[in-house]
């Protein structure tokens, strides 16, 4: 049986980090666990866990380091992780956050400390930039979608100089250009999603419409870097939204890989790959 292990501290992040968990083990048919690196009491997390009926385990040693090493278990599909420990921190992540997100090769889901998560993941926003790469990283929730009652937002932001400087028929253009953009670059989703399209900066409209459309999830790939000029749509994202955000890894060599390969991590109600990009943030 898979498992969505939620990384609990005693900051205010435990409670929506707990909750995110809960309800993406529900979308991933996965059982819950909870892991604690204890570096003081963890006596109020025992009770949090217990309320909301999920196994804790504490363990000691760096934080780190016992994260991504239980995070990385052939079991874990995803790893559920607070941003930061207060709301006020102007920093997209914390120093743990980022070094176990840029780290792990699992699916990690960043919550904030001022989240408050639905009890359920009724809708996610799957940002699609017209590229085989990152159009991978949200196939595992799109394939599950049907079966789960999961609806899936698909978005792809055009940059101004990209529209046609006039059309004759602009709805029926809109409509085979969408149709077009979901066969290349999402076929899953065919069916299965509903599509949106913006105008304008990526990081600036994927927070944005995270919040119009309502959305309990933002699912982006990236190469795992936040070095200055990187990941920019990452890093806004995280900044500006309460909207829990799941991060799918890949490899530079893996986001050159045909939409069909790819070896099948994340693995739940039906076996898909665990891939993306993050020329979400380029």
């Amino acid at each position: 049986m898979r498992r969505v292990l939620a990384a609990l501290d005693c900051s205010l992040a435990a409670k929506p980090v707990l909750a995110v968990a809960r309800a993406l083990g529900e979308v991933l048919g996965a059982d819950v666990a909870a892991l604690h690196v204890q570096a003081d009491s963890a006596r109020t997390l025992r009770v949090l866990a217990r309320a909301a009926g999920v196994p804790l385990r504490v363990v000691h040693g760096g934080v780190v380091e016992r994260l991504v090493a239980a995070g990385g278990a052939d079991d874990i599909a995803a790893l559920v992780i607070g941003a930061r420990g207060i709301p006020g921190d102007p920093r997209p992540l914390g120093a743990t956050a980022v070094a176990v997100a840029t780290t792990m090769l699992k699916p990690v889901v960043v919550v904030s400390p001022d989240a408050d998560p639905h009890p359920t993941i009724n809708r996610a926003l799957v940002p699609l930039e017209g590229d085989i790469s990152t159009s991978l990283a949200p196939q595992p929730l799109i394939e599950l979608a049907p079966d789960v009652g999961l609806e899936v937002i698909a978005l792809h932001v055009v940059q101004p100089e990209a529209i046609p400087a006039f059309t004759d028929q602009p709805q029926h253009e809109q409509e085979a250009r969408a149709q077009e953009f979901l066969a290349r670059y999402c076929p899953w989703g065919i069916d299965v999603v509903r599509f949106e399209t913006r105008v304008g900066r990526r990081e600036e409209l994927v927070p944005l419409a995270a919040r119009e459309y309502g959305c309990d999830l933002i699912v982006l790939g990236w190469l795992q870097r936040l070095t200055p000029g990187r990941a920019r749509v990452v890093r806004a994202t995280l900044e500006r939204s309460r909207v829990p955000v799941m991060l799918v890894p890949i490899s530079s060599t893996e986001a050159d890989r045909p939409a069909q390969g790819g070896p099948k991590t994340l693995t739940s109600r039906a076996d898909v790959p665990d891939d993306g990009s993050d020329r979400h943030a380029a």
